[in-house]
């Protein structure tokens, strides 16, 4: 076998090793729901539960503070209705996973790292948690980090 050959083979591998995100949220329709339902509950104060969401990311990771230019209600209105925007598609995968790709592309010329998408989910669960108190329970906890990782792997490219 040719060297070549065998460079085609090793990059056929490891192409093979690295798959794509999923276009299509792996989420089951019962999931779907509980994140749109648990969702539905903090709108009325959904501006001041993205508030309480910066935050915890600050605080979780005071360095990301400077990756978000302007005041914390400006970032809180913008970060608010991205969640709208998301939970809006989740029956429209086709039309979220190109728009998470571009936004992915957006942060990546800010200089957002995929780890910075792993603080942020850890900081939404935690403001979900706080936010929803006993009705955030087990099963939505799972539909919601299911989501988030994929929107994770979207994101980051």
């Amino acid at each position: 076998m040719s060297a070549v050959q065998m460079s085609a083979i090793k990059a056929t591998r490891s192409s093979r090793s690295i798959a794509p995100a999923s276009p299509e949220i792996p989420l089951t329709a019962k999931q779907k729901q509980l994140v749109r339902d648990s969702f539905r509950r903090l709108e009325p104060a959904r501006d001041l539960v993205a508030q309480l969401f910066f935050l915890k990311l600050f605080r979780i990771d005071p360095s990301l503070r400077k990756r978000f230019e302007g005041p914390l209600e400006v970032q809180a209105r913008k970060f608010a209705a991205g969640m709208k925007l998301m939970i809006i598609s989740l029956g429209q995968e086709d039309g979220l996973v190109p728009t998470l790709k571009l936004l992915g592309a957006r942060h990546r010329q800010l200089g957002l790292k995929p780890r910075y998408y792993r603080t942020m989910s850890q900081a939404l669960i935690w403001t979900l948690e706080q936010s929803l108190e006993d009705e955030f329970r087990r099963e939505t906890k799972e539909a919601w980090n299911t989501l988030l990782r994929h929107l994770t792997r979207v994101l980051g490219g």
